[in-house]
């Protein structure tokens, strides 16, 4: 089967999304001192919310890595057809991590609490019970592609 245009698409701007992620990730320390300081000038933030900034927002970017990842993958099976059990194993991985998300920002919220963290904490969660629904259909199709092919 020929893969469609919009996959072809989405595939390398997945791709330049993970390039882009991980050199982000890399330069996440110099990137928020600078920020800081362009932003709130002299005023220095404090060293332990600098530090719960910086690793609150590398374990969302790289859990964030780890779901392009999964959707990479899972465009790789395109060409054998997208309801094998691999994808319906990635969608379930993928619906773990919206949740821990969820928990990073709900947790977040609690020391530090924002709207758009508790908005993202209810996105995370929306888009979990969305990936584990779509797990359930991917599940469900190969049951009845299972059942099809064995009364031929």
């Amino acid at each position: 089967m020929k893969e469609p245009l919009s996959s072809k698409l989405l595939k390398i701007a997945l791709y330049v999304v993970m390039v882009l992620g991980i050199a982000g990730v890399l330069t996440l320390p110099l990137f928020l001192e600078t920020f800081t300081r362009y932003f709130y000038g002299v005023v220095r933030l404090a060293s332990s919310y600098r530090t719960f900034i910086l690793l609150f927002l590398t374990m969302t970017a790289v859990l964030g890595l780890w779901i392009i990842g999964e959707m990479i993958m899972m465009l790789r099976t395109i060409g054998e057809g997208p309801f094998v059990k691999k994808n319906v194993a990635a969608l379930n991985r993928v619906g773990m991590i919206l949740f821990v998300l969820a928990v990073l920002f709900i947790g977040k919220c609690l020391l530090y609490v924002t709207l758009l963290t508790m908005g993202g904490a209810c996105l995370f969660i929306i888009a979990g019970l969305f990936a584990f629904t779509l797990a359930n259909l991917f599940q469900q199709a190969i049951n009845f592609k299972e059942e099809n092919d064995l009364t031929i």
